[in-house]
């Protein structure tokens, strides 16, 4: 089955929908995004978002890490072993898609049929990092 999330896919609304898809869901008994502050962006960051994923009933090998430019240069730089986005995918055992529109200050792990464009169709197979302030 081809992926639903593709070029066309507006990365800053996705990611604005995720956010508020979460915010109306507490509570209620509405399937809902796993959502997890992070204090900044480094290996072991993601490596917690992913353990919050896997905690669900997601399939762990299928899940995609979206990023922005930025958060994906951020990595590279501050991982001492890390040279570019295929080592970084290494390290993570996951693939990671970098965004130019992905927001600064969130990280998605996806299924990627998780979404159509940017509507939500299986919520539960979304976690979103939140990053806090992340000073170098």
């Amino acid at each position: 089955m081809p992926s639903r999330l593709d070029d066309e896919t507006d990365f800053e609304e996705l990611a604005a929908r995720v956010r508020t898809q979460s915010q109306q869901a507490p509570g209620s008994d509405t399937e809902r995004v796993t959502i997890r502050s992070l204090e900044g962006v480094s290996s072991d960051t993601l490596e917690n978002l992913l353990e919050a994923a896997e905690s669900e009933h997601l399939e762990p090998g299928e899940l995609v890490f979206v990023l922005s430019r930025a958060n994906a240069e951020l990595l590279c730089e501050r991982e001492f072993d890390i040279d570019d986005v295929a080592e970084l995918e290494e390290v993570l055992g996951r693939r990671v898609r970098v965004e130019g529109e992905m927001p600064d200050d969130t990280i998605l792990l996806l299924h990627p049929e998780a979404v159509e464009g940017e509507t939500l169709v299986e919520p539960e197979a979304i976690a979103c990092g939140i990053v806090g302030s992340d000073e170098p």
